[in-house]
């Protein structure tokens, strides 16, 4: 049974203005919350609260280490059409990030047909500029899973598992199941995240541990189970880029 994780890599700060916390109280939430690591992981340019690509440039003046967290620099690109396109430059993911997540908002691109967003998905999982897969399980942009989520595990991608899917997209539950079965059936890693608006949510997964301890989700393959296991997926990924 998965009880505790060690890092909690989808957080936002009130660079948004649909968040209302500042990098420091996230990190000090990771820390008074037992976590050894915490992701900045802003909402990209596309999206109307989006931070602009300067923000993502200089997290470098971030220290990778503060109180005894370590801190990862990250982003949550937006698909901007269902070619799977993303809103940050090579470079700017590159050279100054440490992953990234891809999601759809429907502030930047409206839902089409399941046939669309499993295009995308499918161009998603070819992009190395893609690293983990954002709470794909929303019941707005259903995709083909059974189709796609094989072509994840094969093109080294993380899929998460994202707590706030369960309070804010309670429609998408039975999708997420759906998806973390496909993740067991296929032995593609999944990581499980809060995807925290503001501090105090930083680290709670209840309901997504939930439903992966359900279904007897093996640990080895959630990601951010222990130190170890996140290091490893960080020098692999380094690796094959």
């Amino acid at each position: 049974m998965i009880k505790h994780l060690a890092a909690d890599l989808h957080t936002h700060t009130d660079i948004s203005r649909h968040a209302y916390s500042t990098v420091y109280e996230i990190i000090t939430a990771a820390k008074d919350f037992g976590l050894m690591a915490v992701g900045i992981s802003n909402h990209c340019p596309a999206h109307p609260d989006g931070a602009p690509e300067g923000h993502f440039r200089n997290l470098r003046v971030i220290p990778e280490w503060v109180d005894g967290i370590r801190v990862y620099r990250g982003a949550e690109l937006n698909f901007t059409d269902f070619e799977g396109e993303i809103d940050l430059s090579p470079d700017t993911i590159m050279n100054r990030l440490d992953y990234t997540i891809a999601s759809f908002h429907d502030d930047v691109i409206p839902p089409g047909s399941v046939e669309d967003h499993t295009r995308a998905y499918l161009h998603a999982a070819e992009n190395p500029l893609v690293d983990i897969i954002g709470h794909s399980g929303t019941a707005r942009y259903e995709y083909d899973y059974e189709r796609v989520i094989p072509e994840f595990g094969k093109n080294g991608k993380v899929v998460e598992i994202n707590e706030g899917t369960f309070h804010v997209r309670k429609s998408s539950a039975d999708n997420c199941r759906t998806i973390a079965r496909l993740c067991m059936k296929y032995s593609v890693p999944v990581i499980v995240s809060s995807d925290a608006h503001f501090c105090r949510s930083v680290g709670v997964f209840e309901e997504a541990l939930s439903m992966l301890n359900s279904l007897d989700f093996p640990e080895e393959l959630v990601v951010n189970a222990d130190m170890k296991q996140l290091e490893s997926w960080f020098l692999h990924k380094r690796r094959v880029q």
